[in-house]
């Protein structure tokens, strides 16, 4: 009897053993005919890229602010609404991911911020105008960590990133909405415009909620005080109608 258990238990492991080879070996040979066949931009392509100004387009009617010019608040709201370990998480395991991403049918990690300029970068290349599957999102995405810096892709991000109202760029936003430069955003508004980055098409433009989400998520990561918050929230939402208009309490 435990003969027969000792082989049992050794042809279990040998199965396991093949199982996780055979499992390492088609995750290795997806990366590979994802990195190669797929036609999106490379890393040296993306390297290539001017470290500073824009990265997407080169419109000259767009409002580029460096990131050392965009209030440290609004950055860091950005970072935690959108992807609250960019900064931290400096690699993925993509075959986990890849696991994750082929069960689930989900857009792989990482969020917001990552995605959305891997999003726009795949368009330097004929091939990245069409529509990628999520391994081959997750797989872009590493390609644009190793060769940007995680400075550089925040930039890239509060800068091209569309808010809405035909505005790219935080900049933009902060005049079409509020008429304000970005120096002169309170907390709410700079927790609205945080907010409009994710659903820029939103038809009900004067919904608080999505503002007081990110201002929670601020006081999470102890970007303001609960004295900060609260007023904040309370406060009325004022918004251009139209730019060029002036500013106008809306009812909640």
């Amino acid at each position: 009897m435990r003969k027969f258990a000792i082989i049992a238990a050794k042809s279990v492991l040998a199965v396991v053993s093949l199982a996780g080879v055979a499992l390492l070996a088609f995750s290795a040979w997806l990366i590979w005919h994802y990195e190669h066949g797929i036609g999106l931009p490379t890393e040296a392509q993306i390297a290539a890229i001017s470290p500073a100004g824009p990265a997407c387009t080169a419109d000259p009617k767009r409002n580029y602010v460096a990131l050392t010019e965009i209030p440290p608040l609004l950055r860091n709201a950005a970072i935690a609404s959108e992807q609250p370990d960019f900064y931290d998480a400096w690699s993925l395991n993509p075959m986990v991911e890849i696991v994750l991403a082929i069960g689930t049918g989900r857009r792989p990690r990482p969020g917001g911020i990552t995605q959305s300029v891997g999003h726009c970068l795949q368009f330097l290349s004929p091939e990245g105008r069409r529509q990628i599957d999520p391994i081959a999102s997750l797989l872009f995405m590493q390609r644009v960590t190793r060769s940007l810096s995680r400075d550089r892709i925040l930039e890239v991000y509060l800068n091209e990133n569309y808010f809405g109202r035909g505005a790219y760029g935080v900049a933009a936003g902060a005049e079409v909405y509020f008429g304000k430069r970005l120096a002169e955003l309170d907390i709410d508004e700079v927790a609205y415009i945080t907010a409009r980055a994710r659903q820029p098409f939103r038809s009900r433009t004067f919904d608080t909620r999505p503002r007081d989400v990110v201002i929670d998520r601020m006081l999470t990561a102890g970007l303001i005080s609960e004295a900060e918050a609260t007023p904040a929230k309370s406060r009325p939402l004022r918004l251009k109608d139209e730019p060029g208009d002036q500013a106008k309490p809306v009812n909640q």
